[in-house]
């Protein structure tokens, strides 16, 4: 696909520092290249809105508006990196026994299925075998993926917004499927958390 003029200059715009100075996530500032001042970019029901001319008037997709676009794609980027950077790691084994807490345990060969090997345990104090649960096992998208989601999603995004930022990521998910992350891990936090009897004095 052939890239327009237009884009071409938005993308040398947003590579330049403070040529586009972001108001808020709907409204942002671009510096004319012909003169000292900025036109205004807002985001509108109909898309992005620009006051200069060649978008008053030719209404096009003018090189301002690709520039926002451009910085905008960048910003999610790094964000995503960001979180990326302290994001959960998936549990990779066990310290204590399910059953009764004993740190007494040995690993006990593998479980395999059609979704992964799964690592068993067996309690040399209770002698119960058992394996760890993390919740990612049939989930088609790897671990981080599916974390980096949730935390961009609790961290204020919408799921499209999210959908987006974890393309950045080359993962190819639809908003829907992030619904069902979302859904589906709540309520087995919810679960767990429900099991859970604080240990509190009577202060």
């Amino acid at each position: 696909m052939a890239i327009s003029g237009r884009e071409q200059r938005g993308y040398a715009i947003s590579n330049s520092k403070g040529n586009v100075k972001r108001i808020n996530d709907e409204a942002y500032k671009v510096k004319s290249q012909s003169s000292k001042g900025f036109y205004d970019i807002l985001k509108t029901v109909q898309g992005w809105m620009c006051s200069c001319p060649d978008h008053t008037y030719r209404n096009v997709k003018c090189k301002h508006i690709w520039a926002v676009e451009f910085s905008n794609a960048l910003r999610q980027r790094v964000e995503v990196e960001r979180i990326n950077s302290r994001s959960i790691e998936p549990l990779t084994g066990a310290s204590n026994c399910i059953f009764c807490g004993s740190d007494n345990i040995l690993k006990d060969g593998v479980r395999h299925n059609k979704h992964g090997d799964i690592q068993k345990y067996v309690c040399r104090d209770c002698g119960r075998y058992f394996t760890i649960n993390i919740g990612f096992e049939r989930m088609k998208h790897n671990p981080k993926a599916i974390t980096s989601a949730m935390q961009l999603y609790f961290s204020g995004e919408s799921l499209r917004n999210t959908m987006r930022s974890l393309r950045l990521l080359g993962v190819e998910v639809s908003h829907q499927t992030v619904y069902n992350w979302i859904s589906k891990y709540v309520a087995l936090m919810k679960n767990y958390v429900e099991k859970i009897t604080p240990n509190v004095g009577d202060t």
